[in-house]
This record gives C-alpha cells, structure tokens and sequence, in this order.
C-alpha cells in the first residue's frame, strides 16, 4: 500500500489489486507481525487509561445513583462510601452467592475463575520458561537495546534457528493439557457436587416444573387430558401422575390481556400527567376517539372494563379451545416425575422431557411440526454456515476502506483534505475499525438467535445456549479458518500462481499465515480488558434511565420497569471469553505473551461480574447450570484445537 500517487491521479491497476488483497487477507492483521514492545504498551497504556476512568466513573456515581448500580442487592439503598461495597463484594463465598442469586451465576462465575487459574499458570510458565529459550535460541544479531525496535516476533517459536529446543514446546503442551485436565477434573466433581445439592434444596423442591414433565409431539389420539393421562400410566412402571393437563390454543384471549395491558398502562399515563401539581385547576385531559373529543379517564376506564369482562368470559371456555400437541404430567414430587421421565424416555411416538418454566416456553416453537422442524433444522444450519463464510467481509472491506490512506488512494482529492486536518485524521484512524467491528460483534449474537427461534427450539433458554455454540464456532471458523484460508487462496491468485503450487503449498502457507496473525491477536486479547471495566460503569443504562426519568413524566410502572434488574445475558459473554481462552491457548506456545493478557481478562471479568451478579442483573430463568456443560465441552475442543495448530507448527 506504498503506491505513491499524483494529485487528481486515478489508481492503479496495482493498486487496485493491494486493495482487493488488503481487504481480503486483512492487511492490518498481517502487519501486526512487526508490532514491538513498546507498541504493545501503548496500546495496553491506552485501554488501561480507558478503563481507569470507567472504573473512577463507577466509583463516583455509584453512591447517588443505585437504581443503576444496585438494582438487584438492596442493601446498599442507603450507602453513601465510595468503597463500601469491595468489603461485600470480597467476602462473598459461593455458598453466599448460592443462597443470594442462582445456580447459573455461580457456574458462570466458576468458569471466569477456571479461566483466572489456567491463564496465569500458562502464562507464568510460558513468560518465565518459553518465552526465553524462543528469545535465546534465534539470531539476534538484530537486536538492540531499543525497545522500539524490539519485535514481539523475537519471542515467538518463529525466532528459533536451534531446532533442538523444540522438544520443551512438546513437553510444554503435553504439561498445559495435564494442568487444563486436571481443572476441568475437578470442576466436574463439584459440578455434580452442587447439582445434587441443588436437586435436594427446598428452592428446588418448591417448584412446580421440578415435579412436572412436558410431554410433546403428541399424535391427535392423545390430545385429550384422559387419553394422555391414561398413555402416561400404562407406561410409567407404577408411578401415577396427579394431574394431567393439554396445553390449548387460547386464540384472541392473549390479543385481549395484551389490549388490557396497553390499555392500564395508558390511563396510569394520563392520570400521572393530570395528577401532577394542583390537579383540580386543570381541564380534564381529552383524547380523540372516532373523530370527537372524548374525557380520556372515562373513556380508557370504560375500555378496560369492557376487556376484563371479555376475558373473563373467554377463560370461562378453555375447555372450547382447540388442543395443541404439548402436554403436562404433574407428579406428587420431583423423584417421582423423574422416575416417569426414566421409563417414558424410550417410549415413542411422544418426546418427554422435564417440563420448563412456562414463560420460557416458546409456545409456536413447541407445536411445531417434526416434518417442519427438521426442514427448519437443516435451513438454520445452512444460514450458519453461510454466515461463517461470508459475514466478515463487508467488515473487512469497510474496515480497509475506512482507512485514511486507503481513501486517499481510492479518492485521490482527499488528499488535501487528510493533510490539513491531522488531528481529524487521527482519530478517524483509532475509532472508525473498532467502532465497526464493536458494532458487528453486537450484532451477531442478534442474528443468531433470530436464527435458532427459526430453528424451532421450544425454550429461550435452549435458544441461548445454541447463541452460545454458534458463536463459538463463528469466531473460530471467521476469524481464524475461513478469513485466513481464503487469504492465502486470495494472495496466491494475485501473485499468479499455479493452482498445482498452490494446493501443495496450501497447508504450509495457512499455518504461516495464522503464525504471522500471532502479535494481532496478543493486541486483541489486551484489548479486551476494557469489556469488563465498561460494564462496571454500565454507561448505556445510566444514559437511558436519566434520559427517560428527567425528559418523561414515569408513572410509578414505568419507573419500575426502568429500574428493574436487567437479564444477564450469558450466550454473548461467554463466547467472548471462549474465544479470549481459545486464542490464547491457541497460541500459548508459540507466542506466550498473549497469556498474561489473558490471565488480566479474567481476573477483571470475574471481580467484575461478581459485582454485576450481585447487584445489578438477575437471571431470566435458571437452569441450574445447564450451559455450564455446553461451554466445558468448547474448552475441551481448543485444547484440541491448539494440539492440531502446534503439531502443524512443529512441522
């Protein structure tokens, strides 16, 4: 991209193609290669500077402002210290957290911990043994004092000429896999540890779906409650249920309480905006209702009193309602129900499975068809798999584009323009690509769940656990196998080589091209120490709740709602921290320093997160850890997949 241009001259044909090859090999990424100590620094310096002053905003916010910071833990409603809430936030043990939040929390926080663990072993190893032998056995005839110029590529296991050596990175990933297994061991035992005690806690035991089953894909035979309850007893060895119940199509009775509710909260808007100051001297608020003015208190009292006489009566005639093919089997305790759910498990034409909380239902997505869900199945997968493949190239290209001297080449008269606004330019060139790419991150987890609801998974919580795993395999296939795949594809073509070369050369120019992706990704994993310290400031919900609160008269409703905690969402950040654990691994030997990093991350998100759990989000709908597995099992696969990346390396 060193093509010199005329002003007013039209790019080259050159040029042209440095551009293609910039956006399709990500020329940013490649020259990272050469990034030096210092660099590194500056950009650590920078994000810690960042999170330093969301960290100071958190502190000194938090006291005034604990409909933001503490909507969930109200025992700090009254306090004003500036520290006071590091004393409870240190003490809480799990057994705390355990009888304060949910199963789901602790388990997460178990993992960012297990991250914390193996990060700073890998990276204690890796900084005191690896990265020394990398440095000592390469030519460093190079090398000066310079810190400047000193590459971070002169610690990597590229720097060595002395192969001899190669035999610690073996015995070093043979000694990280024993460590890593010996974790994932020992979380596993308590995993089982704490869902027993789970399944024998009265909070368990209370619950309604703890002792039910849901029943599905019923044939219409058995769409009836006497003829599933007496499926259900012939088949499950003994063991009666005491209620058995169809679920129906309830048709406009949810259209109705929807209208009731639009309607409620209308007339508590009016009467909060009437009831305001000296309400007596005001005019009675009017609305227009079929082309007349009409008293706006009288009308929706009227409109919700004719709707709750509508429900009411629909309610009376559930027994009309069409039945669906979901079922519910109530047992008299949770050992029981799953006793049935043992014996019916292999008992077809119906799928049984212990029964949901009912507003994790997806009720279209329960009914749904197995025809219709298996063509579903398939589409989804095949939309997945496109996205992988396709999704981060107009990033890429608006990216490469977005770069300053990119559109001087592109649109030569912007030259001027460029030259006399330095300032501008500058910080063009720092936050257009993060922007973009922050942008596309933030999307991608709503794409793919739009994407599993088409699918037809029956619950929200199945919905985030497929989030979970989809974008796990999309940032390791578009990040690292396809982009730097077709990358190499892409710069063999433009150097016009032969599709014969290129095939046998295939294998070795992919690994060397991940290998000069390594110091790119050491800034990447640095860089995410700011994700955690912006959720401490939690910036977008204290813009929202002041806008809203100071611009709008809230009813006493509203300003719940506003207030309320909000769901953690768990799919998007634990992918973002698989992927952290993934590519640190995925170059711990090589390249360690990215280890150290990593270790920072975690550390930071658990004490973070911590807090956040405690006292800000709650979980929508507790799982009593079931995404747990699902994350444990993508660990396991990069172990794998760092084996299968150093053995190429080695080679």
């Amino acid at each position: 991209m060193s093509t010199a241009l005329r002003h007013g001259s039209v790019p080259s044909q050159d040029t042209l193609q440095n551009i293609i090859a910039g956006i399709f090999t990500d020329d940013a990424q490649t020259k990272q290669q050469y990034l030096s100590i210092i660099g590194l620094l500056y950009q650590v310096g920078i994000n810690v500077g960042i999170g330093a002053g969301a960290f100071l905003v958190f502190v000194f916010l938090r006291p005034k402002n604990q409909r933001v910071y503490g909507r969930r833990y109200k025992a700090l409603q009254n306090d004003e210290g500036l520290f006071e809430w590091v004393a409870p936030l240190w003490r809480a043990d799990e057994r705390f957290l355990l009888d304060t939040v949910d199963l789901d929390s602790v388990f997460f926080l178990r993992f960012m911990k297990l991250g914390m663990w193996l990060m700073g072993i890998f990276g204690f190893l890796g900084m005191c043994i690896i990265v020394p032998v990398n440095f000592s056995n390469g030519n460093n005839e190079n090398v000066t004092g310079n810190l400047k110029e000193f590459a971070l590529l002169w610690i990597t296991l590229y720097h060595i000429t002395n192969l001899n050596v190669f035999a610690l990175h073996v015995v070093a990933a043979y000694v990280f896999t024993a460590i890593f297994f010996y974790f994932i061991v020992r979380e596993y035992k308590h995993y089982a540890r704490a869902k027993q005690d789970y399944f024998a806690s009265p909070q368990y035991l209370r619950k309604l779906q703890s002792r039910t089953i849901m029943v599905s894909r019923l044939p219409p035979d058995l769409q009836s409650d006497n003829a599933l309850h007496s499926f259900i007893a012939s088949r499950s060895s003994g063991t009666m249920p005491t209620q058995v119940s169809i679920a129906r199509k309830i048709g406009e009775l949810q259209e109705l309480v929807d209208k009731h509710e639009q309607s409620v909260r209308k007339l508590e808007q009016v009467l909060s905006k009437y009831l305001a100051g000296d309400y007596q001297s005001k005019p009675r608020p009017k609305i227009k209702v079929a082309g007349a003015q009409v008293d706006a208190i009288e009308h929706y009292t009227l409109e919700i009193e004719s709707l709750e006489s509508t429900i009411n009566q629909a309610r009376l005639e559930t027994e009309t309602f069409k039945a669906t093919s979901v079922g519910f089997v109530s047992y008299a305790s949770p050992q029981m129900a799953h006793d049935a759910l043992r014996s019916l498990k292999s008992v077809g034409p119906a799928i049984v499975s212990m029964a949901p909380h009912p507003k994790d239902i997806i009720w279209s997505n329960a009914q749904m068809p197995k025809s219709k869900r298996l063509s579903r199945l398939w589409m989804a997968r095949l939309i997945s798999v496109v996205i992988c493949f396709i999704a981060f190239w107009p990033v890429a290209a608006l990216t490469f584009i977005g770069s300053a001297v990119n559109i001087q080449i592109l649109w030569p008269n912007t030259t001027d323009f460029f030259t006399r606004h330095n300032t501008l330019t500058t910080i063009w060139q720092n936050t257009f690509s993060p922007l973009i790419l922050a942008l596309y991150y933030i999307m991608m987890p709503h794409i793919f769940r739009a994407i599993s609801r088409y699918q037809g998974i029956s619950t929200h919580t199945a919905v985030e656990r497929s989030v979970l795993k989809n974008m796990y395999v999309f940032y390791f296939l578009s990040n690292l196998i396809v982009f730097t795949l077709i990358g190499v594809i892409v710069n063999a073509v433009l150097d016009k080589t032969s599709f014969k070369e290129t095939m046998s050369d295939l294998a070795y120019n992919f690994v060397q091209s991940l290998n000069q992706k390594a110091q790119f990704w050491t800034a990447y994993v640095s860089l995410k120490v700011l994700n955690a310290m912006l959720e401490f400031a939690q910036l977008i919900s204290l813009s929202l709740i002041f806008i809203k609160r100071y611009t709008r008269n809230l009813t006493p409703r509203e300003l719940r709602d506003l207030t309320k905690p909000p769901d953690f969402d768990y799919s998007p950040v634990y992918s973002l921290y698989l992927w952290v654990f993934t590519i640190s691994m995925f170059y711990s030997v090589y390249s360690p320093i990215a280890l150290p990093f990593a270790f920072l991350d975690y550390v930071l998100a658990y004490w973070v997160y911590k807090y956040a759990i405690m006292y800000v989000y709650q979980t929508r709908h507790d799982t009593a850890g079931a995404m747990w597995r699902n994350v444990i099992d993508r660990m396991i696969a990069s172990m794998v997949i760092f084996q299968v990346y150093l053995i190429c390396c080695l080679k």
